[in-house]
């Protein structure tokens, strides 16, 4: 079986891929999503579990290299392979296509992403303890936000308009096709 150690951003659209793929046998470890914005937190996290799974049919990484910015000598170190991808959007739609649609002040999220790291108590209120003001001072100096759905649990219009109110930044949504992703996650699993 293989495991692979990844953000937990990425939980559907694996799961997805994994339902295409019933002959590989995989299973997740995954860590919390926007850790990133602690890199002594993410470190931490990722550190227990590649210790926990060290046993493991040698696990795979499912994050971005730009996460950490010691995770190439991490993976290095530990005989890991690290994924071709900077973040969860190069990933999800490859780094050429992402600076497309960041043209214009555009800040590019997906469901998971808004739910699990601004919308969640425990994401980055709890991570870094921001209310309201913060995420506007992050976050303002976006003309829109670019939700990149790929319909597996579609945005509510009550999500949208409360990440409107907690950004005051408008929230487009258009819909994300997982071919690219699909192929990355197959190579980091194969």
């Amino acid at each position: 079986m293989i495991v692979f150690i990844g953000c937990d951003v990425f939980r559907e659209e694996l799961e997805w891929v994994l339902a295409r793929h019933p002959e590989v046998e995989a299973r997740g470890r995954w860590l919390r999503a926007g850790l990133h914005n602690d890199l002594g937190l993410l470190e931490r996290a990722l550190g227990q579990a590649l210790d926990e799974e060290n046993g493991s049919q040698g696990p795979r990484l499912l994050m971005g290299s730009g996460c950490l910015p010691h995770l190439p000598e991490i993976a290095r170190e530990r005989g890991l392979r690290l994924p071709g991808a900077k973040n969860c959007l190069d990933a999800l739609l490859g780094l050429e296509r992402l600076r497309e649609l960041e043209r214009g002040r555009t800040m590019v999220i997906t469901p998971s992403w808004l739910r699990k790291t601004w919308l969640a108590e425990d994401g980055i209120r709890a991570l870094l303890g921001w209310d309201e003001v913060d995420f506007r001072q992050n976050f303002g100096r976006y003309d829109r936000i670019l939700v990149l759905d790929p319909g597996l649990e579609p945005m509510t219009d009550l999500e949208l308009l409360e990440a409107f109110e907690l950004i005051g930044v408008p929230l487009e949504v258009e819909p994300l096709d997982l071919g690219h992703f699909e192929k990355f996650a197959t190579d980091v699993l194969s």
